[in-house]
């Protein structure tokens, strides 16, 4: 590990449904450091001290400008390792799943340049890491289980 400085890390990620059983992906714009043009879900860090659903709720927000949503519950977490030049980041991802409760306007933050709305048959069009691929795919077996709609 060569001295590199280990950063610890909690990320707080939605799959957020509409109302078309469809899942809000996010395109990373090119300039970013990490992972470019990666799709992923709406994500990011908690902050210190915030509650992992207010920070979904934030991170939501600042990269989609979506309000109008209700965190159903938490459903599936992974780990990855992230390697930079000075810092090795070792985070945990905690996964929610999401209802969008009216019909808004994505729009999107500077660190992404795409969205779309995709169904379970189409998450292998899409450039994503395997760990994101496995959450949508287990949120799609969740949604036949449990009704979004009843979810007030």
């Amino acid at each position: 590990m060569e001295n590199k400085k280990v950063i610890q890390r909690v990320v707080v990620g939605g799959v957020i449904f509409n109302k078309e059983d469809k899942v809000l992906v996010l395109q990373r714009s090119k300039d970013e450091e990490v992972f470019p043009e990666i799709w992923e879900l709406p994500s990011g860090k908690r902050e210190f001290f915030e509650d992992s659903q207010s920070g979904l709720i934030r991170e939501i927000k600042e990269e989609t400008g979506l309000s109008k949503i209700k965190i159903i519950m938490p459903f599936y977490v992974f780990e990855y390792k992230l390697e930079k030049q000075d810092e090795i980041r070792d985070t945990t991802q905690i996964n929610f799943l999401v209802k969008l409760l009216e019909d808004e306007e994505v729009k999107l933050s500077k660190e992404h340049q795409n969205f779309a709305w995709i169904s379970k048959d189409e998450v292998e069009k899409y450039k994503l890491s395997e760990e994101t691929k496995s959450v949508i795919l287990k949120a799609f077996e969740l949604l036949k289980k449990i009704d979004l709609n009843n979810e007030n």
